[in-house]
């Protein structure tokens, strides 16, 4: 009978932690090369995830800038799910250089923790 209870607290726990917590679905942005930048407006705590795909040996620059001073972060991740490169700095500007080792999508996480803002979210590609 304990057991019961115990796997029925746990259930209702997972789908209270999912329910609160969704996972961030990336949106794909497609070609990073290609890409022109986006204007995010971003919620006090919230988060954004885009995709974009790099060729390998070509370096790119993802950079935010926030319209008020808070403190926004910027985390990149490989096709694999491993971080690639962070600046998780005070303030509302952001900027990580990666070079890929080979073709592929990159995962970009940007969150806000100071307050509602206005991000602006950009890549350049080293040509």
């Amino acid at each position: 009978m304990i057991s019961i209870t115990r796997l029925v607290a746990a259930a209702a726990a997972v789908f209270a932690l999912a329910t609160l917590c969704p996972a961030q679905e990336p949106t794909n942005l497609g070609n990073g090369p290609e890409f022109k930048g986006k204007t995010i407006e971003m919620k006090d705590k919230g988060e954004a995830a885009f995709l974009l795909s790099f060729t390998a040996g070509k370096e790119f620059e993802a950079t935010t800038d926030g319209t008020k001073n808070t403190d926004v972060h910027l985390y990149v991740y490989d096709s694999t799910g491993k971080e690639a490169g962070k600046d998780d700095s005070p303030g509302p500007k952001c900027s990580v250089k990666i070079t890929p080792a080979k073709d592929g999508a990159y995962k970009f996480v940007i969150k806000n923790a100071g307050g509602d803002n206005t991000v602006t979210f950009d890549v350049k590609v080293t040509k």
